[in-house]
């Protein structure tokens, strides 16, 4: 449990800038252009790009490039988990009206 909770602490830390947390929830689970998580987030280029070289860094996404653009996914199954749980925790779906 206790290397275990170090793992945690660095994750959390990881998590704890908010843009780094859009970044994240925008991805899910899907794989996302830079220039879509630009469009859907409204993050201008060069504040991105630090997010997402600190969130490669710290081994949460991976990229690969095609052409001239780069697509990020997130690599670990246990970021997903926590993001998942964040989004159902803090951003509940609307209730629909009857």
């Amino acid at each position: 449990m206790i290397p275990a909770a170090g793992d945690a602490a660095e994750l959390m830390r990881s998590l704890s800038h908010p843009q780094r947390l859009l970044v994240l929830c925008a991805l899910g689970r899907e794989e996302k252009s830079v220039a879509e998580l630009r469009s859907e987030l409204g993050v201008a280029q060069v504040p991105m790009s630090q997010q997402l070289m600190r969130l490669r860094a710290d081994g949460l996404v991976e990229a690969r490039r095609e052409g001239t653009a780069q697509y990020y996914r997130i690599t670990r199954p246990e970021v997903l988990t926590v993001v998942e749980a964040l989004h159902a925790a803090f951003c509940p779906a609307p209730v629909q009206a009857e």
